[in-house]
């Protein structure tokens, strides 16, 4: 049953149109009959009012008078708003079915009388009404209303037909153009990869904050103003101090985000404290970022003999953000833990970096355990802020959630070094069982991260942190695996082709609000996935399979009921 609108001029034709109307209502429901009676209000937007009064009804008649034309000429003339002639425009880009009802006689208008966005009702199949045969030719318009819903109905079948035996075609053009994308990293060598990633992990890290864990303390040390470029070698006196600290707490592991290249008197010291911190039960952790020829870690001679742990501090970027952290490299037949691997784990032994598997075997002592990471890359070139790094390095990556840099700067987790080591006053145990990560405040040590839009104002020991953070609580990010990943496509092709084949024939207004609702829907998902459970999705070429679905569909629609009218 067609939805009826009646468009008519009052001074042409109000006196029959309202008859139409009354006649017509009492043939199909009152409600499915609307003629407009009322003027318009003053200061009413009358474009949107009419165009959403159109939007709900099928058919448009339009009821043409003598003067129906004239009237037309003289307010596009006088620039006056002619709300008839917008009606009749509106319906027509709306694909309304309008059927002209031409009165006593009136001829309908041709082409050339018409103005540019009513020009197509000159191509329309008209219906008489006259006076003295007005019930017949009501009846009449009538009988071709209740048709127009049969025709409709089949016309809109037809078309969902087709539409559907376009959607096999449709599936395998996108789905293979989205698989060739993601083959080759299209979107990931635009940068628009990374881009789409980090927003999701930024949106997941502000609405779903990380959990610190209880036992994770930061120590930052203040450069002094001599120590433009680095902290002086002269301070491995207050790392051996601070390492006695941790040791009489029985800290579990102090990890310093510092390397130790060049020689200092300090060093006896140093290497007292980390054997004397060894027999104690407490890990020390020093980072370096070079290999010697021979492949062995740059850093102070006696170290490793001493019982430190030597791990991998360089930070992964993309975009200039840093995003990812390192678990462990494999360079040729040697491999190397990285700083939060040993500050967590103290991992004596690593086997080499699965291919296959994203879980990297370790043992501990005696011990053997899996340690889960992200992703697994191969450098393609070497990286000049990380020597040890040479090209087709094998890397096992993890992306984990970051905590806003205030959090890691509060005074109950985050103590200075200087005021620490001028007046002790930890109380007994305070440390006891806790990882104490310690590193520079430096200037030019800090980094930009996606919580950081407005430029580099995190310390790299606090990125380090977070990667030991997420060692401690296990919540290491998970991408997506390639079949998921595809699997997850194809949903959203097929959601967009029951939506186009559900919508055929009918307002395409909700369109406007439904598509862009739909994408971030889907990013939304996208978002809690990775806050809560820690699945983090390439949804760019999701997002782009379902638009391009959609548009495909919209075109396909436009055209086949473009053709059938």
């Amino acid at each position: 049953m067609p939805n009826i609108f009646i468009t008519y001029r009052r001074d042409d034709s109000s006196a029959i149109s309202e008859l139409l109307h009354d006649r017509l209502a009492s043939l199909f429901p009152r409600a499915r009959v609307f003629i407009d009676v009322q003027d318009i209000p003053a200061g009413t937007d009358w474009q949107k009012l009419l165009s959403e009064r159109l939007r709900s009804y099928d058919v448009v008649l339009a009821v043409i008078g003598a003067a129906w034309l004239s009237m037309l000429n003289e307010r596009a003339a006088n620039g006056v708003n002619d709300f008839v002639r917008w009606e009749v425009a509106e319906a027509l880009r709306q694909n309304k079915r309008i059927i002209p009802v031409l009165i006593d006689g009136a001829q309908l208008p041709t082409v050339e009388e018409l103005p540019a966005d009513v020009v197509r009702l000159a191509s329309l199949q008209a219906m008489p009404l006259k006076r003295d045969t007005r019930d017949r030719d009501i009846a009449a318009i009538a009988a071709e209303l209740r048709g127009s819903g049969v025709l409709d109905l089949i016309g809109r079948g037809a078309q969902k037909l087709r539409l559907v035996n376009a959607s096999g075609a449709v599936v395998t053009v996108v789905g293979a153009t989205a698989l060739s994308f993601a083959w080759v990293n299209l979107f990931d060598l635009l940068g628009l990869d990374t881009r789409t990633a980090s927003l999701t992990m930024l949106m997941g890290d502000v609405l779903f904050e990380p959990t610190l864990s209880n036992d994770l303390v930061l120590v930052g040390i203040e450069p002094r103003a001599s120590e433009t470029a680095r902290l002086a070698s002269e301070r491995r006196t207050d790392y051996a101090r601070l390492i006695a600290v941790a040791t009489q707490q029985k800290a579990k592991a102090i990890a310093f985000d510092i390397t130790t290249e060049e020689p200092s008197p300090a060093d006896a010291a140093l290497i007292g404290a980390i054997r004397a911190a060894r027999q104690g039960g407490t890990r020390v952790v020093f980072g370096f970022k070079a290999l010697t020829p021979d492949g062995h870690a740059v850093a102070l001679p006696g170290l490793s003999e001493a019982g430190a742990f030597l791990g991998l501090t360089c930070i992964g970027e993309k975009l200039d953000n840093a995003i990812l952290g390192t678990l462990a490299m494999q360079a040729g037949k040697s491999i190397y833990g990285s700083f939060a691997l040993y500050a967590v784990t103290g991992a004596t032994s690593i086997e080499h970096i699965p291919s296959s598997e994203t879980s990297l075997h370790v043992s501990v002592g005696g011990e053997e355990k899996n340690v889960r990471f992200s992703v697994r890359e191969v450098a393609d070139w070497p990286d000049k802020d990380c020597p040890a790094r040479p090209a087709g390095a094998v890397l096992a990556r993890i992306i984990f959630p970051l905590s806003h840099r205030e959090r890691l700067r509060d005074p109950s987790r985050r103590i200075s070094a200087e005021n620490l080591l001028a007046k002790p006053s930890l109380p007994p145990g305070a440390w006891q069982g806790k990882v104490i990560v310690v590193g520079a405040e430096h200037p030019l040590d800090l980094l930009q991260t996606r919580l950081d839009p407005e430029g580099p104002t995190r310390y790299g020991f606090e990125f380090q942190a977070d990667a030991v953070n997420a060692l401690m609580t296990g919540a290491i990010v998970t991408p997506v695996g390639f079949l998921q990943q595809w699997l997850l496509l194809l949903v959203m092709v097929v959601a967009a082709i029951a939506y186009r084949i559900w919508r055929v024939g009918k307002s395409r207004w909700p369109d406007v609000l439904v598509l862009p609702g739909a994408c971030l829907t889907f990013l939304a998902i996208m978002v809690v996935l990775y806050g809560k459970l820690g699945l983090l999705v390439d949804s760019l070429y999701h997002l782009v399979a379902f638009v391009v679905t959609w548009w495909v569909l919209v075109v396909l629609e436009k055209r086949w009921s473009h053709g059938r009218r």
